[in-house]
């Protein structure tokens, strides 16, 4: 009997990742470098026609530089006018209000809850201040603050986790203000995740491993008990995952192409 196959609504592509994208496919090729993945995921950056460096310096004099969706740092963008690039923006909206907040704040202590410290859009925001310190998610109840403090968050992050630490910090410093930054686009695919574990048996996620919020993805998939798997492409897919199982619930990160979504529906679609 086919697989019932039910796919998460919504799912992939945010309005930050398709903007960006957009405005890659508009640049220039033979005159244009993406600073680094312009999004977290392989097979986008595969699909555009300009060529990714990981310093400026590799960039000839003149030339135009995509910034990525994450952001960077305020001396990159020292750097690039100092070598008189022409800088496209294509830093996320909802990124650009976080830099805007903590510089806004910068006699505030601020505390900045992460998925990962390495992370491009963590390492964007802290730059913006020298008074902004970096906390892991997991790490919140080793955080520490005085009446300056002011808590912010990753865009990213697992809405479920945050809000625990968001609860434990509440309590345990009542004057502590707090702005989350979780985007709506988070938010809204994270519940979609949820609620499809009403109605199928097992979870499939597809995103890169070094995209944050396709990891959220999964990281909420697991926490509803169901049995769940992440993977890049269709190549990465074990059928014996879906034996004994009639419905497979399937939702993709915010950076995910539909068509790779599409593939996998198709091959999800011929097994018995």
């Amino acid at each position: 009997m086919a697989k019932n196959i039910i796919i998460a609504s919504p799912h992939g592509f945010c309005g930050g990742v398709k903007r960006a994208i957009d405005i890659a496919q508009t640049a220039d090729p033979s005159n244009t470098y993406l600073l680094g993945d312009i999004v977290h995921n392989d097979h986008v950056v595969k699909s555009l026609k300009i060529k990714t460096v990981k310093h400026l310096d590799e960039i000839p004099t003149g030339s135009s530089v995509i910034i990525r969706a994450h952001g960077a740092p305020p001396i990159i963008y020292q750097e690039a006018k100092n070598k008189k690039l022409n800088i496209i923006d294509a830093t996320c909206p909802l990124v650009l209000q976080v830099h805007k907040f903590v510089r806004k704040n910068k006699n505030k202590n601020i505390i900045y809850l992460v998925s990962d410290k390495n992370h491009d859009e963590a390492i964007g925001v802290v730059a913006q201040s020298s008074n902004i310190y970096a906390y892991k998610l997991d790490e919140f109840e080793n955080i520490n603050v005085n009446d300056n403090s002011v808590l912010i968050t990753q865009t990213t992050l697992s809405v479920q986790e945050t809000k625990k630490a968001i609860d434990y910090l509440k309590n345990k410093f009542p004057k502590l203000e707090i702005f989350p930054h979780i985007c709506p686009a988070t938010t809204d695919r994270q519940k979609a995740v949820l609620e499809l574990a009403n109605n199928c048996d097992v979870i499939l996620i597809i995103g890169s491993p070094n995209s944050s919020n396709s990891l959220r993805l999964y990281e909420t998939a697991i926490s509803t008990g169901k049995p769940a798997h992440i993977i890049d492409s269709i190549t990465e897919i074990n059928s014996q995952w879906f034996n004994n199982y009639k419905n497979i619930g399937i939702s993709s990160g915010a950076s995910t192409p539909e068509n790779i979504l599409k593939e996998v529906y198709d091959y999800l679609a011929t097994l018995d």
